[in-house]
């Protein structure tokens, strides 16, 4: 499966936000081993108006922790929280003070889930900072946050399956928000056989996860991914070129 953010920017981390990450202050997790690299960047509030630079690549960093969250080693969640943490600190300046609060309160649960060895709470708590930012993205973005946001009910319900016990009142609440979503955006998507697998990809998670069909949740869950791939085909066609938000 493509990744979900490379749609959007390919950008590298300006020298901006090098000096930034350098100054910004860190705080230690709880359950953190003093032999572990494995600080928390606090992240810095500030007003500044938000634009798509560095978004995508935190955005993406994150969906990987919480992907991988049940599955890598400690060591490779070591690894993919670091690169969470340098991502996110190069997009502050972009986040309003509430969500640099939030974020950073999202950064910390996940550290302390992975020093837990609990890899529900690091999913659920990356997949959070995930929705974070890409609700932040600007409205003028090539691909509608609703699309990213139905991303993140996916990955929501898909940690929820796999976590023990199963969080089934958890994953109905995403599959309604997923709902929620796609009213927003489903008139915007000419393309009639993908809007219709899509509404029936959701009624198809409704429909087992309310009868607790694990199985059967799991692979609509797999559909319903699956699908927002497209969704960001039809928004943004593989070969269009990737056009900074404010320049459409």
């Amino acid at each position: 499966m493509r990744s979900r953010i490379s749609n959007f920017l390919c950008i590298g981390m300006p020298l901006a936000a090098i000096a930034m990450l350098a100054a910004c202050g860190s705080t230690k997790p709880a359950n953190t081993n003093d032999q572990k690299n494995t600080q928390v960047v606090t992240v810095p509030q500030n007003e500044t108006a938000p634009t798509l630079s560095g978004m995508p690549a935190a955005a993406e960093n994150l969906e990987a922790l919480t992907e991988q969250a049940f599955t890598a080693s400690p060591k490779e969640l070591d690894s993919l929280f670091t690169k969470v943490q340098e991502s996110v600190a190069s997009i502050s300046g972009q986040l309003s003070p509430n969500d640099a609060k939030s974020l950073d309160g999202h950064m910390r649960e996940a550290r302390t889930a992975i020093d837990a060895g609990n890899p529900s709470d690091t999913a659920l708590a990356a997949v959070e900072g995930y929705k974070l930012i890409v609700s932040a993205y600007p409205p003028d973005a090539k691909i509608p946050a609703a699309v990213s946001l139905l991303d993140y009910a996916g990955f929501r319900i898909q940690a929820d399956l796999k976590s023990e016990p199963k969080r089934w009142a958890d994953a109905l609440e995403a599959a309604k928000f997923a709902h929620e979503q796609w009213d927003q955006i489903k008139g915007k998507v000419t393309d009639i056989d993908l809007r219709s697998r899509f509404t029936a990809s959701l009624s198809s998670l409704d429909e087992y996860l309310s009868r607790q069909n694990e199985k059967s949740a799991a692979k609509a869950a797999v559909t319903e991914l699956e699908l927002v791939d497209e969704l960001e085909g039809f928004f943004q066609p593989a070969g269009a070129a990737a056009v900074p938000a404010g320049n459409n």
